[in-house]
């Protein structure tokens, strides 16, 4: 069973991912193998890179309802406003619109015998699924049905017809296609259409997966049709692109066929967000059990945080896709430097912190980015983090020289003065009381009578949002 990725994986294979070099990103373009059995991953990669976060780029905006037609049956659903909302909504759809149940009947030799007839041709994109299952239960060849489709303009560039693969493991071979509408087909843009799961149910062909259509549902891209984790079944990885005047968002799934319920189910219980990102397959720790994996390299924006290159995996647990792994490129700006060391702060790891944040203090080779009196804020509040990381780790004398040096480099007038102002009440009413929560809350009471310690921690876009605690973390 595959775990995680081990140290020495993560950092031989961060550059390779990150440059999307040929060698890499040919794993993610195998179509209907399968790898061979698993063997336990010895060297297990840890559930965070240590130092490491994730920056989620996440677009805003929701998707009309279908417009033609009730939803059909195994919809993946359009974007929420949050990544809850999206496992919820995506949940209900799976629960509540896939197949009903079916007895196990899907019998080698029970498909209707290989014919020709002329496929009728459908008036509107949402009369697909109906002539499609006509077609192939009438004995239609898909290669016949390819030609067609390609005749009516629902088969272009990137659209597929695939008939090799069998997906339910019934011994016959599911029809996978994915076609645009053609009526909203634009070319050199990208179109609205929907990925359609065909397969031979007691003598006929059914419909048994579909992606919920809308003018904003754009192609879906099948990434691999095969096994991936060693059950002797072939999944199939697609992912859809959703635009809306909001922006766009990308999200991939992982199907699996379920004969107990007969009906294809997501083996990745959240949704994968591929929003400004590029997925991948492959097995980078050779365990046999492929892992998915999206390569993040955000836009340039001067109203966020500086742009920083991440890879994030999902992995097989047994059960389910599950993210398992965020690799980071190395920090070259100081923000992303301090949001390293705040991160194994949070995972209380106080001496790689305290490392951290004396990087952030000392190292001139970070970069600033466009916040005014950067270099100062970044700096002083480090300090004020190292403070407190030295206390957490039970070095009172490191902690009490540290405030001191932070309330020296930080006099009245000058940019930081705030977070000198932090530390100086702290260490006073810690000094007194000798109880870091009451200590604590003195401090927070004053930074919020000083807003621009908040302020200037969080103009760096929603990558990271500092609240008061974080200004003062004991209670």
């Amino acid at each position: 069973m595959s775990l995680f990725l081990s140290r020495f994986w993560r950092n031989s294979l961060l550059t390779c991912l990150l440059g999307f070099g040929a060698a890499c990103s040919s794993l993610g373009d195998l179509i209907g193998q399968r790898p061979v059995r698993p063997t336990p991953t010895l060297l297990p990669f840890a559930t965070a890179t240590v130092g490491g976060r994730v920056a989620v780029w996440l677009r805003e905006g929701t998707a009309r309802l279908p417009a033609e037609g009730a939803p059909q049956r195994g919809q993946i659903v359009p974007p929420a406003a949050t990544a809850t909302a999206i496992a919820a909504a995506l949940g209900t759809a799976t629960a509540a619109a896939q197949v009903p149940f079916l007895p196990p009947q899907f019998e080698t030799g029970a498909c209707p015998l290989r014919g020709n007839p002329p496929p009728p041709p459908p008036t509107r994109f949402s009369q697909y699924p109906e002539a499609i299952s006509l077609y192939l239960s009438a004995g239609g060849a898909p290669t016949v049905l390819e030609a067609a489709l390609r005749a009516w303009g629902a088969v272009r560039e990137g659209a597929v017809v695939q008939s090799d693969t069998d997906l339910t493991a019934n011994g016959a071979p599911e029809i996978i296609i994915t076609a645009y509408d053609p009526s909203r087909f634009q070319a050199g843009a990208p179109s609205p259409g929907k990925l359609l799961i065909f397969g031979c149910v007691q003598g006929a062909y059914r419909l048994l997966y579909s992606t919920t259509y809308s003018p904003e549902s754009l192609l879906p891209v099948l990434h691999r049709v095969g096994d991936m984790n060693g059950d002797a079944r072939a999944e199939l990885v697609y992912s859809q692109r959703i635009c809306t005047a909001g922006g766009c968002a990308t999200y991939a799934q992982i199907l699996s066929w379920n004969a107990l319920l007969g009906q294809f189910r997501p083996l990745n219980p959240l949704p994968i967000d591929a929003t400004n990102g590029r997925i991948g397959i492959g097995d980078p720790d050779g365990d046999g059990v492929l892992e998915l994996f999206v390569s993040y390299n955000p836009p340039l924006d001067f109203n966020s945080a500086p742009p920083r290159r991440s890879v994030v995996y999902w992995d097989w647990n047994g059960e389910n896709y599950l993210q398992a792994l965020i690799e980071l490129e190395p920090a070259a700006y100081r923000i992303h430097a301090l949001h390293d060391a705040d991160q194994l702060f949070a995972a209380e790891n106080w001496r790689d912190a305290i490392r951290l944040y004396d990087r952030v203090r000392d190292d001139p080779t970070l970069l600033a980015w466009s916040v005014p009196n950067e270099t100062a804020l970044l700096r002083a509040f480090a300090t004020l983090r190292k403070a407190y990381a030295q206390l957490a780790a039970d070095q009172r004398r490191n902690a009490n020289a540290t405030f001191e040096q932070l309330i020296a480099e930080n006099p009245p007038g000058t940019p930081a003065e705030g977070y000198a102002l932090i530390g100086r009440i702290f260490l006073e009413t810690l000094t007194r009381t000798r109880d870091r929560a009451r200590a604590c809350e003195a401090a927070r009471t004053l930074a919020q009578a000083r807003p621009e310690t908040l302020a200037a921690l969080n103009s760096y876009g929603a990558a990271r949002l500092y609240r008061l605690e974080d200004l003062c973390p004991f209670r």
